[in-house]
């Protein structure tokens, strides 16, 4: 595998230099340093500040065992090395097996075999030619399998300071263009095997460098490179990218795009043609795994060769061996990745338990997985379901509903510190402290209703074009630039509410009804009812363009808008679904529980303060006098929340024309498939022959 470059990190390369990089010695001592400063300070703290104020009154414990663990911590820093003299020990370890199995009579005994089959393929006893015969061929001249990287290495320096290399003259160099079968054919006429070179394969474009070669990275716009959220946008990897020569390729085959741009790897693959690149897979007994698992440099060894291969399968193994290989993989992939286990038994527990997500299977072994379990499924099939559809809507609809959490309580902060100006910073809050108290319901039931209902594709389309999952493990909603986005909406809205509600209504005077306002006259003794510079009535108007405003935020992003049908409830028989199928939650967590309920609320505390003395008595008949004389406050509950928005929609309709995500585009051809299927309908119902 080093060999043909599966694992560039352990090349001699890589690990061959002597001294340690120095940003990466610098990084690792830092990391060091931090690490011994935080187990002093813990160390300090149990110690000393503990005890005397915890266990001044009590026995003190001989062995605190926060301090033992802290000492097991620092004993096993002791072990940790950079990543370039971990991986060179490995590396040695690898080789030292290598040679121990070479000198064995095993070893000895399958060497004499594949020289007697390379002798045979040589006097043309032999059709075929692997790559394996290759490499073991007349082994005792060679260098070391492990140490061809840095000759390659050398070589490619030397043709580099000699002038600019193309792509086309490096492949002559190297079997990289060359398979076995190919080279096994009596007319084969290519360049001999340089076995220095060999592996000059990882230092040459691969499957994804001729991808990129299909793209022309100069026909992005300013805006994608920008702005763009989606890395394929943003990186020029869509269609309008390709080169002419790629688009003519496209016409030519009729406009499949797949088997255009498939890598050279994927058609040796499914030509059956014997390569460099190919399928791999690993199967590994519970017997092996015992001798491996628990040694750092052999499970590092293992990990690294399991890495390479599409398949891994551990048969025979112990259910504290299962959990062990879920710890290879977080410990040993950088970033550490999201992993997930599926078992249906007993034994599968501590492998459910040390994976991020664990799924159980409730079958004939028991419910001890179940129990162990997130998620539970009946059949193991509903694993695609579960992943694919179920688990892509959930996070799409949690990484909304989180984001807008933030946002919704950014915005309320917001409002209050842009009001420390007004009220010299003496902490007077702009709202009244009970209508703050409301926002996180008031404003949280339409965001819930989001989190429970939406979804951007339905399942059909994403069973047929699974590629749209891609966007989750990208972890594309909850990128910095997303979080951006959202920050300097934050500031929009804050700006739009302050400036359009507090400074026109706290100035004095104010637009009142003709009737039962100012002009009305009502109490002759105490003019003025249609005022609304008070603080009470400045901060209403102000708290409920917010709330409107985030009602109309939820709505916007929302992907899918559940209308129902009506009515809801019905006596009625034949009507099919039941109720809870047919109410229309957008609607009535929007309108209903969330604006009607947060006018109810206002109304009611309007009226508690009249029975007494309480805290509620400064809302005495605020919420009659902002929206029963004053004309001017619905004037703002209309128009503010949608100044707010312009930006917001302005943005969204900017942004999925010039650089759309790529889930934007397959809801953009989802909606196209509906209105075909509807058009397709309408003509058959006609009686039309569909076209």
């Amino acid at each position: 595998l080093v060999k043909f470059a599966k694992l560039p990190e352990y090349q001699q390369a890589a690990v061959g230099e002597e001294h340690i990089k120095r940003v990466e010695a610098i990084m690792f001592h830092a990391g060091k340093i931090k690490r011994s400063i935080g187990r002093a300070l813990r160390r300090f703290f149990h110690r000393f500040i503990k005890y005397i104020v915890v266990y001044c009154l009590h026995e003190v414990p001989h062995e605190d065992p926060v301090l033992v663990e802290i000492d097991k911590e620092e004993e096993n820093e002791k072990h940790i090395l950079p990543v370039t003299e971990r991986r060179r020990n490995v590396r040695n370890r690898a080789e030292a097996i290598v040679r121990a199995y070479l000198e064995s009579a095993e070893g000895k005994k399958q060497k004499d075999a594949k020289a007697a089959a390379a002798a045979a393929t040589a006097s043309g006893d032999k059709e075929d030619l692997s790559m394996e015969d290759l490499s073991m061929q007349s082994s005792d001249s060679k260098q070391d399998v492990f140490s061809r990287a840095k000759s390659a290495k050398a070589v490619m320096k030397a043709r580099q300071s000699q002038g600019k290399v193309s792509g086309s003259e490096v492949r002559g160099l190297t079997l990289a263009n060359v398979t076995a079968h190919e080279a096994a054919t009596p007319d084969f006429d290519g360049p001999d095997v340089d076995e220095e070179v060999l592996s000059m394969k990882s230092h040459l474009p691969g499957d994804g460098e001729e991808a990129k070669e299909d793209f022309d990275r100069m026909k992005r716009t300013l805006l994608e490179r920008l702005f763009a959220v989606d890395r394929s946008v943003r990186h020029g990897r869509l269609v309008k990218h390709l080169v002419k020569e790629k688009l003519d390729a496209i016409e030519e085959d009729g406009g499949n795009l797949q088997a255009s741009i498939v890598p050279k790897s994927a058609q040796t693959m499914e030509s059956g043609v014997a390569g460099l690149d190919g399928p791999r897979g690993l199967v590994i007994e519970g017997a092996a795994l015992e001798k491996l698992l628990g040694d750092p440099q052999l499970e590092e060894l293992l990990f690294a060769v399991a890495s390479t291969c599409d398949s891994v399968i551990a048969c025979r193994v112990s259910p504290a061996q299962k959990a062990q290989l879920v710890q290879l993989v977080r410990r040993y992939v950088v970033p550490e990745p999201v992993t997930l286990a599926i078992g249906d038994g007993a034994n599968d527990v501590g492998m459910i338990q040390e994976a991020h997500v664990g799924v159980g299977i409730s079958g004939k072994e028991g419910q001890q997985a179940v129990n162990a379990s997130d998620f539970a499924i009946a059949q193991f099939r509903f694993l695609q379901e579960l992943l694919l559809i179920h688990g892509r809507w959930s996070f799409f609809r949690m990484s909304t509903v989180v984001l807008f959490s933030f946002y919704k309580n950014a915005i309320m902060a917001g409002l209050l510190i842009a009001y420390t100006g007004e009220n010299l910073y003496s902490g007077t809050p702009l709202f009244d402290e009970w209508t703050i108290a409301m926002l996180n319901f008031v404003a949280g039931v339409p965001i819930g209703a989001y989190g429970f209902f939406d979804r951007c594709l339905d399942k059909e389309y994403i069973r047929k074009h699974p590629e749209v999952y891609g966007p989750t493990r990208r972890n594309e909603l909850m990128t910095f630039r997303i979080l951006l986005r959202w920050v300097l909406l934050v500031f929009v809205h804050i700006f739009t509410l302050y400036y359009l509600t507090v400074i026109p209504t706290s100035g004095g005077g104010g637009i009142s009804p003709a009737f039962s306002g100012l002009m009305g006259n009502e109490d002759k003794d105490a003019p003025g009812n249609g005022e609304g510079s008070d603080l009470k009535s400045v901060g209403l108007v102000t708290f409920s363009c917010m709330i409107f405003l985030l009602s109309y935020k939820v709505v916007y992003e929302s992907r899918s808008i559940i209308i129902g049908k009506f009515p809801a409830c019905t006596c009625r028989d034949g009507v099919g679904e039941g109720w809870p199928n047919r109410v229309a939650y957008t609607w009535v967590a929007n309108a209903y529980l969330s604006i009607g309920f947060y006018l109810v609320a206002i109304y009611i505390y309007n009226q508690l303060g009249k029975s007494g003395a309480s805290s509620f008595s400064p809302f005495v008949d605020t919420t009659y006098h902002v929206l029963h004389t004053r004309s001017l406050s619905w004037l703002l509950l209309l128009m503010v929340p949608v100044a707010g928005m312009v930006f917001d929609v302005a943005f969204k309709v900017y942004a999925n024309l010039f650089f759309p995500t790529q889930t934007q585009i397959h809801v953009e051809l989802f909606v196209e498939e509906l209105k075909k299927k509807e058009r397709e309908a309408k003509t058959l119902g006609a009686g039309e022959p569909s076209p």
